[in-house]
């Protein structure tokens, strides 16, 4: 699949291109990981697209249970994400595919299928950096290299927090527990829409127009953070009497109890532990997450992205997960991961 580009020069001050008649206006769909580091990204995009005077038709929010379907090399015309016109598709913060007009990633485990890896090459429009903290910072710094781009000041604190949150960069456990700086209002705030589109749309706009300290303050993204400050000390408790500790590692089982995902908390418990294994329900797949203690002293590092990958997910060198549609395939890896974890 293949796209039109924009064609004529380039404007040096806004990124726009011209071919001294007319601005070739583009469509596009924006595809991006559900969480906030993919919606960081589709802001940064948007502002980007928008500055230069094109447009996103769809906003889709997707995580890794669609892996069968987005495996199809015809994902993009076969999908239900969505009604009306297909646009040329944008993928951010999630695994390579060969029908993009624009691609930007940096998770380790980006290819799914050799095929397609062997099909990437790397232009303007797509690019994979797994050495970025967070496909926000990644797209910001590419967009910049590669179209000559300006992009508004407001949008450096977001790919400043967006590094914290998704590079596991915090001060201590602590922090993600007391929850205090206006970027966990945001991130409790997407937690909670479930890749609600529509809500995406909005929120993607907002931070792409907006000091993302002000979008904090907006009401329901305030409400959001304000109930997962009170939930996450309330939520401890359910930690400390529920959390097994397994050799190196901690165990949390949250199926029927997702409201109560504290991800640094058995860190926070057990602050000399060295990995995490958590089990909760997203949709109705079953979803492995595994984590690695970013505050403990490192040797002999297991690469969980790649131990992810086993089983059909990804994810970093510190943290990855995967979906299972069976609790019995679920039961097994989680067995199966644990005493991998135990090996060093």
């Amino acid at each position: 699949m293949s796209f039109p580009r924009r064609r004529g020069s380039r404007n040096k001050e806004s990124g726009s291109r011209f071919d001294g008649m007319m601005l070739r206006i583009m469509t596009y769909d924006l595809y991006f990981h559900n969480d906030f580091d993919g919606w960081a990204s589709a802001a940064v995009m948007l502002s980007f697209l928008e500055g230069r005077g094109d447009r996103v038709g769809h906003f889709a929010p997707v995580d890794h249970d669609l892996q069968p379907q987005w495996l199809d090399d015809a994902f993009f015309k076969k999908h239900h994400l969505f009604k009306g016109k297909r646009n040329a598709p944008i993928v951010l913060d999630f695994p390579f595919h060969p029908g993009t007009a624009f691609w930007f990633d940096h998770h380790p485990t980006a290819f799914k299928k050799e095929a397609w890896q062997k099909k990437f090459h790397e232009d303007a429009e797509h690019a994979y950096r797994p050495r970025y903290f967070s496909c926000c910072h990644m797209a910001y710094a590419t967009l910049k290299r590669n179209f000559k781009w300006q992009p508004p000041a407001y949008l450096s604190g977001l790919i400043v927090w967006l590094d914290i949150i998704d590079g596991a960069r915090y001060v201590s456990a602590k922090q993600t527990i007391l929850m205090k700086e206006p970027a966990f209002a945001i991130d409790s705030f997407i937690d909670a829409q479930k890749g609600d589109s529509k809500n995406a749309e909005w929120l993607v706009r907002r931070l792409a127009t907006t000091l993302f300290k002000e979008v904090a303050k907006i009401p329901r993204v305030a409400a959001a953070g304000k109930k997962a400050r009170q939930r996450a000390v309330r939520d401890v408790d359910f930690y400390r009497k529920n959390l097994a500790v397994i050799g190196n590692a901690t165990l949390i089982d949250l199926v029927g109890h997702s409201d109560k995902m504290l991800r640094y908390a058995p860190y926070y418990l057990f602050p000399k532990l060295r990995y995490s294994v958590r089990i909760n329900m997203k949709g109705s797949f079953y979803h492995i997450g595994v984590g690695e203690n970013p505050w403990f002293a490192r040797k002999g590092r297991i690469h969980i992205g790649q131990l992810m990958k086993k089983y059909g997910g990804g994810g970093h060198s510190s943290a990855g997960a995967a979906e299972f549609k069976t609790k019995e395939d679920m039961e097994k890896a989680k067995e199966e991961i644990i005493a991998v974890l135990n090996k060093k």
